[in-house]
């Protein structure tokens, strides 16, 4: 049911990039799709955990999905495009950016929710899994800095690491810079955590009326 209501909405996303297209003849947020087959990453890369057999493929999985995660969260900077001088109406863009929006965030959800119950198994602990959801959600608060402030992406990891390194070394003792990596990554951090959270209030209840019924 949940991938079907996501497929609506990449369609509807997709719909509104070719009518922007068709009536401004400008390609300018087609990035906005670019972004999008990021955000679907580790949610691609997660469902296939259970159909591999071996420790290694499954921490592989586990690994890539946690570098590219960031990348669905990240969708919701994109707001940052929207201003007065573009060709479009603004309300046309402001619809268009949100739905983009929307779904990276739909597609964080999901995607941490798989990862959770996957990582849930490995602990006995609650409080250790619960410090471990943090660092998950706080790390995503990082890595959109990381991506909209910093420029970097996820395969910089491999491709740039010394020069990622070091900036986000700076980015954190750097005395003129940490306040506002500090700022911008709990606050992201605390936005995902609050949005993460009501929907599994959501989800409980729901399943509590369906129990409710049988």
């Amino acid at each position: 049911m949940r991938s079907i209501t996501i497929l609506k909405l990449v369609v509807f996303c997709i719909a509104m990039l070719t009518m922007r297209l068709l009536k401004t003849e400008h390609f300018s947020f087609f990035f906005l799709l670019w972004n999008l087959l990021l955000a679907s990453l580790p949610y691609w890369m997660i469902s296939r955990y259970y159909k591999l057999k071996t420790s290694k493929g499954r921490f592989a999985i586990i690994a890539g999905t946690l570098l590219f995660l960031p990348n669905a969260p990240y969708l919701l900077t994109d707001l940052f495009h929207l201003t007065k001088n573009l060709v479009a109406p603004m309300w046309f863009d402001l619809v268009l950016i949100l739905s983009f929006s929307i779904l990276g965030l739909l597609l964080f959800i999901i995607t941490a929710e798989k990862l959770f119950t996957i990582l849930s198994t490995f602990f006995k602990s609650r409080a250790a899994f619960s410090c471990v959801k943090f660092l998950i959600i706080l790390s995503n608060g990082y890595g959109i800095y990381l991506g909209r402030y910093l420029r970097f992406n996820s395969w910089d990891v491999i491709s740039n690491p010394d020069d990622l390194a070091l900036r986000m070394y700076q980015s954190v003792f750097d005395r003129n810079n940490y306040k506002e990596t500090l700022a911008i990554t709990i606050t992201f951090a605390i936005f995902l955590y609050l949005v993460f959270e009501i929907y599994e209030s959501f989800k409980k209840r729901v399943e509590e009326k369906q129990n409710e019924l049988f």
